[in-house]
């Protein structure tokens, strides 16, 4: 992983994801345009990563735009959740503090251990990337939380898992795909 240029093609599809973000509120009483919105916004973190390594263009810039791109619709999502959709985070609160809990670890070691931010990309986040983008869609058309769920189970697996490879791992790493490609400092 390199240092980049922010103009890159997988770059513009992470700042889109960012500028869409807050597109939410827009779409409130909206169902398909919602839907819609979450779909594109779902690809947009789905192909940033996968164009980047087919392009041999990850970077760090990269890799710190996705995950600020992750964190800005997480939080817009939540927001509009409180406005239009408190009955979905009354159901899911508890997997959401657990989630939020283990990510502001991940992030605080990160910062004290690599001076970096401690979010990863591992396959475990991406699927629960998938999983809860899926299940968001589902929410909005049939008001059922069952994906979504599924979803946030995983996400709490991920995260433990990224708050682990922070914590024993001996380099950062943000693209790295999961604890089993952890390079040990000493023999095991």
């Amino acid at each position: 992983m390199v240092n980049g240029k922010i103009g890159t093609f997988p770059n513009i599809l992470s700042i889109s994801r960012i500028l869409l973000s807050p597109v939410l509120f827009m779409m409130a009483g909206k169902k398909i345009m919602l839907v819609v919105l979450l779909i594109v916004i779902g690809l947009t973190d789905v192909f940033d990563g996968y164009v980047a390594r087919k392009l041999k263009k990850e970077t760090i810039i990269g890799a710190w735009l996705d995950s600020i791109a992750d964190f800005v619709f997480f939080i817009s999502f939540i927001v509009y959740a409180i406005w239009y959709e408190s009955d979905i985070l009354a159901e899911l609160k508890y997997f959401i503090i657990i989630i939020i809990s283990l990510k502001l670890l991940s992030a605080i070691t990160g910062f004290t251990k690599y001076r970096q931010p401690g979010l990863l990309h591992t396959i475990g986040n991406k699927i629960t990337g998938i999983i809860v983008f899926a299940g968001l869609c589902i929410f909005v058309l049939f008001r059922t939380t069952i994906i979504v769920e599924i979803g946030l189970h995983i996400s709490i697996l991920s995260s433990l898992e990224e708050l682990i490879i922070l914590l024993i791992g001996n380099r950062y790493e943000p693209n790295i795909k999961g604890i089993w490609k952890i390079k040990h400092p000493y023999p095991v």
